[in-house]
């Protein structure tokens, strides 16, 4: 017997509010500036001491994990959409054009960091790959998830021969040259600065952000994370978790026995990668694809998991209201970090070590969660997903219960 339809979503919602933890942590050693600092402006920082634990504790269980729960989600709203036959099609459509310029406005204006461009260029193309069977699908989306490998393996075997990060670093060395000054600077003077220095900085923004997203490979894995969620969809492994416990714990075990050697490969790689292509890059990506996904995966599963125990589900449902409010939520952490770490606001970046920026992060996380109780008990969507809803849909949704 199939779980009743608000205790399905209420998992999702709380699963998608777990992430967004997770993504306010990672983000924040970007938002305040501190990793662009050199390594002894850092250590001049109070709290420094714990720099290294915070450091070893990002690498082996929350950088990339968080964003990758995120993206499983996506496609697996995705397959939501898909059950609801054409008109589901055409609404989703819809959505990820109204993303797109979200996005787009978000990187442009407020910062460089931004995910939902990204989420929104490969949604367009998600329903390509609908029609695939269950194992055309889960292949297909092994095959993008690793494929950075592949990418990064025919680099290093060619010399740098084959490089597809160059036209993006051409591209932004050119606006670069253009805005008359190198981006990192330009950034940090934002710390600082007032509106003219913030948006100055997000001119070099979009550029930089594309480079980074080619270094990564990100592409590829997103949409691989988006075809997993769509497999995961059709499987109904999160709509009835208690029919699925086996095959939710193999997964789970399966995710950390994986994950964990691959971080310490990734880790190891990371002390001893030279100036690409080199083979120690490699081996960072061997063990970045190795380590990531397989412990997003492993999260995911715990968390279905553990929301089966009564008692564990009480505690795990106040993040559901976060969850149900993700777009709103996630662009508040980049306006609150906003006013936090740029001299628009209270000027911190810069001047925070990484247990002082975590520990905001941590705070501004709490004071979400709360706060997403307290609107959802007074209106029935966050304030971007009402907007959101009623773009795609053509007309004003009622937001008050």
């Amino acid at each position: 017997m199939s779980a009743p339809t608000t205790q399905r979503t209420d998992l999702l919602d709380a699963l998608r509010g777990f992430a967004l933890f997770g993504v306010v942590w990672s983000n924040y050693a970007v938002l305040s500036y501190w990793i662009f600092l050199s390594p002894e402006a850092q250590q001049a920082l109070p709290g420094s001491f714990l720099d290294e634990v915070f450091g070893a504790f990002h690498a082996f269980l929350i950088d990339g994990r968080f964003y990758s729960i995120f993206s499983l989600l996506f496609g697996i709203g995705f397959g939501f959409f898909l059950d609801k036959g054409a008109d589901g099609l055409w609404r989703f459509y819809r959505r990820m054009v109204i993303l797109l310029v979200v996005g787009w406005l978000h990187l442009r204006y407020l910062w460089p960091g931004d995910i939902l461009f990204l989420y929104a260029l490969l949604g367009l193309v998600l329903p390509l790959f609908r029609g695939l069977g269950q194992r055309a699908l889960l292949g297909t989306a092994v095959a993008l998830i690793l494929s950075p490998i592949a990418i990064d393996a025919a680099v290093v075997l060619t010399h740098g021969a084959f490089d597809p990060v160059m036209p993006a670093l051409a591209l932004h060395e050119s606006r670069e040259e253009a805005l008359g000054g190198p981006t990192v600077p330009a950034l940090m003077a934002a710390a600082d600065g007032g509106w003219p220095e913030l948006m100055a900085a997000n001119a070099h923004g979009w550029s930089f952000r594309l480079v980074h997203l080619v270094e990564s490979n990100r592409a590829p894995k997103v949409l691989g994370l988006f075809l997993l969620g769509l497999w995961v969809a059709r499987r109904r492994l999160f709509a009835d978790p208690a029919q699925h416990r086996t095959l939710l714990k193999r997964l789970c075990v399966l995710g950390f026995a994986v994950g964990l050697p691959g971080a310490v490969l990734n880790t190891w790689a990371e002390d001893h990668v030279g100036y690409p292509p080199d083979p120690a890059s490699l081996w960072r990506t061997v063990g970045y694809a190795l380590s990531v996904v397989p412990m997003a995966v492993a999260y995911a599963s715990g968390f279905a998991l553990l929301w089966l125990r009564g008692s564990w589900q009480k505690r795990l449902a106040v993040l559901a209201p976060m969850g149900r409010m993700a777009l709103t939520n996630y662009l508040l952490q980049t306006l609150i970090a906003l006013l936090l770490f740029n001299g628009v606001g209270l000027g911190l970046g810069m001047r925070v070590s990484a247990v002082q920026f975590e520990a905001l992060a941590l705070a501004v996380f709490v004071a979400q969660v709360v706060w997403s109780r307290w609107w959802l008990a007074r209106f029935r969507f966050g304030p971007f997903e009402w907007a959101w809803r009623s773009l795609t849909y053509g007309r004003w949704m009622p937001l008050r219960h």
